[in-house]
């Protein structure tokens, strides 16, 4: 996908926060942050990028990876690593990043780096994520020792949590690769199959049949299965699927990350095995209806906590809110889970157009089970706009 002024869109509205902000430059190796900066996904996590003030951003990025880079999009400068050939890596960082004090002359300018993320997106190679942390910061500080090293998480999440229209088809491309996987999967549920083979079906369908579509190149995806009436219940937060054996009419809860080039689509999906039974249709439907009222509040100017609160009355007038006991949603972009919207009780915010969150009430009966409905939404100018597909009663 070409350069377009949609990207330039992104780098421009984060170069006007940091002109705000009096920063001369940006400093960024976190994957989610190399991605937003340069489309670029890395893989093994010690890419950086650069951002001055005004101009094309620098993407240091190991040599193995270079053929995955847009020049484009950054001006890319390959280095060794990983070879008997090549510098250690702390010496080609000191001295490719001092090269940019230099010809940027960021001596005694204010500079921003990634000093306070603490929740972060992997790299494409998620079975070893590379955090950085005391060496990289140590080496920033001796670096920029005569420039003013502060802290831009706060930058980097306010300006993130707006998407343009060029992120928001790389969301929907996530949330189309990751349908496909759900829907083709539900098809196989039947008395028998675990858990573990219900997530492990849709990732092979995910690392199999998502590359090459619609652009979609490097695809991942951790899918986590609850099933029947104890599993399900586990839903309220993430646990990892087990050997259970799904039984006829059995709930099962779908919790799915897919990432697609480094852009995130988080699903959750229901479905019985067999056919659901009268309760189960009416508390879905219960849930769904709510889902749909926390929808409806997305749009600009709306407060973060209204979708919440909509849904939360959707679910006491079923009887059903005391088994609903997280939160309405959470931004979603270059990470699963992103800070900005938070649609939750007292959640100070406003929702501003091009923001995109998950909306997913969840209700968790003991004994029962527990159903969650999520999609992916987007603030458009006059409303909520679906990037996934909004679910059916039953």
């Amino acid at each position: 996908m070409k350069m377009s002024a949609n990207r330039r869109l992104r780098v421009e509205n984060l170069q006007a926060l940091m002109a705000q902000k009096d920063l001369s430059a940006l400093v960024c190796r976190l994957p989610e942050n190399v991605v937003y900066l340069t489309d670029y996904w890395p893989h093994h996590g010690i890419s950086v990028a650069v951002l001055p003030r005004e101009g094309k951003p620098i993407l240091f990025v190991p040599e193995v990876e270079q053929e995955y880079t847009q020049s484009e999009w950054a001006e890319v400068v390959p280095f060794g690593w990983g070879l008997l050939k090549d510098k250690e890596l702390y010496e080609n960082y000191r001295l490719l990043i001092d090269s940019v004090v230099a010809s940027w002359n960021l001596k005694g300018k204010k500079v921003g780096a990634e000093l306070s993320f603490e929740v972060v997106a992997p790299s494409y190679r998620i079975a070893e994520p590379v955090v950085p942390s005391g060496p990289w910061n140590t080496l920033l500080g001796e670096i920029f020792a005569e420039s003013h090293l502060v802290d831009a998480t706060p930058v980097l999440h306010e300006v993130r949590a707006i998407k343009t229209g060029y992120e928001i088809e790389k969301l929907r491309i996530a949330n189309s690769i990751a349908e496909k996987a759900i829907q083709s999967t539900l098809k196989e549920l039947k008395p028998g199959i675990t858990e573990t083979q219900i997530g492990a079906l849709i990732e092979y369908k995910i690392r199999s049949e998502g590359p090459g579509f619609q652009g979609a190149k490097l695809v991942r995806a951790e899918a986590e299965v609850g099933a029947g009436p104890v599993g399900s219940t586990k839903g309220t937060l993430l646990v990892p699927s087990t050997t259970y054996r799904v039984q006829e009419r059995d709930l099962v809860m779908i919790e799915l990350a897919t990432m697609v080039d480094g852009y995130f689509s988080d699903l959750t999906y229901m479905a019985v095995v067999g056919e659901p039974s009268p309760r189960q249709k009416e508390v879905h439907n219960a849930l769904l209806e709510a889902q749909q009222a926390a929808a409806r509040e997305l749009y600009p100017g709306n407060s973060f906590e209204a979708p919440d609160r909509a849904a939360r009355e959707v679910l006491k007038r079923a009887g059903l809110d005391t088994y609903f006991v997280h939160i309405t949603g959470h931004g979603v972009g270059m990470r699963y889970h992103e800070p900005i919207p938070l649609l939750a009780p007292g959640a100070k915010g406003v929702l501003q157009e091009g923001m995109v969150c998950s909306v997913e009430p969840g209700i968790y009966i003991p004994g029962f089970g527990g159903l969650r409905i999520e999609d992916n939404v987007l603030v458009g100018a006059n409303g909520p706009i679906f990037l996934s597909t909004p679910r059916q009663p039953w």
